[in-house]
This record gives C-alpha cells, sequence and structure tokens, in this order.
C-alpha cells in the first residue's frame, strides 16, 4: 500500500481548521494530534474534540484517497466525501455542521493536492508554497 503523504494530511487539516474558524489554539491542538494521537488533555475538552475530529477527517480523507489509487478506481469528490463520513464513528461532541465543515475543507484540499499532483507537483509540497489550486475531482 502507498505511504500516506504526511505534509499533506497536514495541510488538510490546517485548512480545516481554517473552515471552521479555529485561531491559535485548535491550530496547536490539531498539530499535537497529527504528531502525537494518544495524548490525552484534560483541558478545552471542546477545543481537543475538534481537534481530533479535524486530524482524523485529514488522515482518512488521505487514506481513502490511498484505497482508491491502489484500486485504480475514480476519484470523485462525492464519493471521497461519502467514504470520509462513512469513516467517522458518529461519535464525539463536534456538531454535525462543524463536521459537515471539517469535511468539506478536507475535501477540498485533498482536490488542490491531487490536481496539483497531476500537474506534476508533488504531495509532499513544503508548508507556505502556493497551493491556490482550484482543481476539481469530478
Amino acid at each position: 500500500m502507498a505511504e500516506i503523504p504526511e505534509a499533506a494530511v497536514q495541510r488538510a487539516a490546517l485548512a480545516a481548521v481554517e473552515r471552521v474558524g479555529g485561531g491559535d489554539r485548535l491550530r496547536t491542538d490539531v498539530l499535537a494530534s497529527l504528531h502525537s494521537p494518544g495524548r490525552n488533555a484534560q483541558s478545552y475538552p471542546d477545543i481537543v474534540a475538534l481537534a481530533s475530529l479535524i486530524a482524523t477527517v485529514a488522515t482518512s480523507g488521505w487514506v481513502v484517497v490511498q484505497d482508491l489509487r491502489n484500486r485504480k478506481a475514480e476519484l470523485r469528490r462525492d464519493v471521497l466525501t461519502r467514504r470520509i463520513r462513512i469513516e467517522l464513528d458518529g461519535g464525539g461532541t463536534a456538531s454535525a455542521a462543524e463536521r459537515d465543515a471539517v469535511i468539506e475543507a478536507v475535501v477540498e484540499q485533498i482536490v488542490r493536492e491531487t490536481t496539483n499532483n497531476e500537474d506534476g507537483q508533488e504531495d509532499g509540497q513544503e508548508d507556505g508554497q502556493d497551493q491556490s489550486g482550484t482543481g476539481q475531482l469530478p
């Protein structure tokens, strides 16, 4: 199985932070959650729950992309969105609106990543590089 592009997962997660209007604390919690998923935070449970959701959705999104690529299946926006929703266990404290905003932000970032990749750029682009691609999955 192909390796999940960690930098792309991080960019998708941070795009979701921006989409839900998260500040520096949420950004920090998301990054911490991505790099040490077993951490236990007692303070700010709502922020930690949202950070965990964002990290989970970003990772799940790229797992789905890799699975579709491995099966040589067509990578479509609606399929990606639906598969991410199925991957979520439905638990957690995030509202449906927050969950949907996170999923949409992650899917949009994955679209940028995969479109840029088709244009000759690597999934592992460094942070800070222009990622303004507006490509769409069919």
